[in-house]
């Protein structure tokens, strides 16, 4: 699900009391009459005075139709005054308690107080709300939002589905995208095992639709004849008569997908060879389901310096969508045209963050993995860290990175180590760890004391939570024997793809052991169906060459789903290089998966408690 700011859950929320307020009158226009229209005051001092009048259910009733109308006209303290003069609400009827609970919440997220909103309605004042009353169906809407904001999917989920079946065919809500959006949040774990507590039909029927449109998200086609297939065994659904909006734009999204592809790549270099191998591989596997695919034009960019004759001719070749080039500098060429005439997914990420119109970006960006890292870090209850990385230029940058955004995060990095390759492994840990501080102050004891009178044990420093290493599968079995040999053994170390070749070698990777590390979906599931049908047909590939091939894979994926991520219809979709999100400028960004080496085995993993980790 998409991160919600404070602020954005507070728009999303108080949007949701305007649409759920329980009245919400004001006085008609009047034309060509002079301006003698009672003042909203007015209206709500008289509403109080009948209230005052009025006895009994008649009196809160009027009440509360007072204190919704200076909700709406933002009086919140009076609001919030003339609640609190309600006398012993729990001997309300049910149908007032529920009012009240309502109101009271919707003063606490207009306040941005949204625990206490969240106790109005799950208190007892709403434990009669049900979806037969519309002042249930009300709160039990906003209660499941509230739920939504806090990425309590499940929660959100069972309130939902309590009120599918009772919502008015004809009432305007957003509950069915609220619902497709919880839904798809989840992870195939939380969706089996809310699944397996499913106890009513509409709660099944939505997760099976949910089911079937995750398992054919590489395939729109498969996807449409999959809901159809749907709505005839779930035709008493009230889904099946009311299909949450992303479903509905699916056929739409189908019928004006690209038809002509043009692929710009370096053909003759291994990276832009191993992406073709993906893009083709999932072409024929999208043409074994349907007919209908899309022609394929290739342009090879090996060794241009200037892309703009190459972009020139795809666009003349009558592509509706130009994937390619991979180069940054040619990507960057194309970001700065006056005019992208046809939409282009490019293979890398520009210097710069301009939109420019018709670009998107896509590719493997370090930058995504090491802020994976960072997050898991964070949420493990880790503060301070120590980098290890190679002494190069490109690895000073992603250090760079590293360093300033854990330290926005809160954290500290408290030590850091670079390595030349093939060089002495033992000093670099010894820097890292401070021992060799330690022995130097040995040293200089010695030099005071007899010798034979003092024993000496070095000592690490203590201040360390967490290691963030980078380094690739040859470097890390002896970097990680290393740390243990010097007392640093039961410091986590995490790390990024480059530390796994990809390759079942259990024995050499057992020096890994301990390891936690991101990486491709791809990757790590060697039982995947497309994977075993590529390393049949195809060379034997290690990590980095199966990394691109996923890469290729996912922009064939991503031809139809671009205009998808544009109008926001989808937050997500699930590649063979990671969980797929689009950002504000257009860069498709990679979720990886979470992995630990055990045993000389890369399985997977997750912290305990931790809702990030796939």
């Amino acid at each position: 699900m998409k991160a919600f700011t404070q602020n954005s859950v507070h728009r999303m929320l108080v949007a949701g009391i305007l649409f759920i307020s329980i009245t919400c009158s004001s006085p008609p226009p009047v034309v060509n009459a002079p301006p003698q229209i009672e003042s909203t005051t007015e209206s709500i001092d008289e509403l109080l005075r009948q209230a005052n009048i009025a006895s009994g259910s008649d009196s809160v009733s009027l009440r509360l139709k007072a204190i919704e109308e200076l909700i709406n006209s933002g009086y919140l303290d009076r609001a919030e005054l003339e609640i609190g003069s309600i006398q012993n609400p729990n001997r309300l009827r049910a149908t007032l308690q529920i009012q009240l609970a309502l109101i009271r919440a919707q003063i606490a997220i207009k306040q941005n107080q949204f625990d206490s909103a969240l106790r109005w309605l799950s208190g007892n004042l709403a434990e009669s709300a049900n979806g037969d009353t519309s002042a249930g169906r009300q709160l039990i809407l906003l209660r499941g939002q509230l739920y939504q904001s806090i990425n309590r999917n499940e929660d959100a989920i069972i309130d939902f589905t309590s009120i599918t079946e009772s919502w008015p065919t004809n009432a305007e809500t957003s509950l069915f995208e609220d619902i497709w959006l919880a839904l798809t949040s989840l992870r195939d774990e939380e969706l089996d095992k809310l699944a397996e507590e499913a106890n009513s039909y509409e709660m099944r029927g939505w997760i099976e639709l949910a089911r079937i449109y995750q398992v054919d998200q590489f395939s729109i086609r498969s996807q449409l004849d999959s809901i159809v297939q749907w709505r005839r065994i779930w035709a008493s659904h009230s889904a099946a008569a009311r299909l949450p909006a992303p479903l509905i734009e699916l056929q739409m999204t189908w019928e004006n997908r690209p038809k002509h592809i043009a692929l710009i790549l370096p053909l003759q270099e291994s990276t832009g060879n191993a992406i073709q191998e993906g893009f083709l591989s999932a072409y024929y596997q999208s043409l074994s389901v349907s007919r209908d695919v899309p022609q394929i034009s290739v342009f090879d960019s090996t060794g241009l310096t200037d892309i703009h004759d190459t972009f020139d001719q795809a666009v003349a070749s009558g592509a509706d969508l130009i994937i390619g080039p991979l180069n940054k500098k040619l990507v960057n060429q194309i970001s700065e045209r006056i005019e992208i005439p046809v939409p282009t997914l490019a293979l890398n990420y520009t210097d710069e963050d301009r939109l420019a119109e018709n670009l998107f970006q896509f590719g493997l960006a370090p930058e995504d993995e090491i802020s994976q890292v960072i997050n898991l870090a964070w949420e493990a209850g880790y503060r301070n860290a120590a980098v290890i990385m190679p002494d190069n230029v490109d690895y000073q940058r992603l250090e760079t990175f590293f360093s300033e955004t854990w330290t926005d995060q809160g954290g500290q990095v408290v030590s850091s180590a670079r390595f030349i390759d093939d060089s002495d492994y033992t000093e670099v840990i010894k820097r890292l760890m401070a021992i060799d501080s330690s022995e130097a102050r040995a040293e200089k004891l010695l030099d005071l004391l007899p010798r034979l009178n003092m024993e000496f044990t070095p000592r690490r420093r203590s201040d360390i939570d967490f290691i963030f290493l980078v380094a690739n599968p040859r470097q890390g079995r002896q970097l990680k024997p290393t740390l243990a040999f010097y007392f640093a053994g039961d410091i986590p170390v995490f790390s990024m793809p480059s530390v796994y070749d990809g390759q079942e070698n259990q024995t050499g990777n057992r020096d890994l052991d301990g390891i936690i590390f991101t990486d491709a979906p791809w990757v790590l599931n060697p039982t995947h169906q497309l994977r075993d049908e590529v390393n049949t047909n195809l060379r034997q590939a290690q990590g980095p060459l199966q990394r691109l091939r996923a890469m290729g894979i996912d922009s064939f994926h991503l031809y139809p789903r671009l205009k998808q991520f544009s109008n926001n219809s989808i937050s997500s979709v699930r590649g063979t290089t990671g969980l797929l999100t689009m950002s504000e400028n257009r860069r498709i960004h990679r979720r990886l998966t979470t992995a630990r080496f055990e045993d000389g085995i890369a399985v997977p993993f997750r912290l305990p408690n931790s809702a990030s980790s796939n």
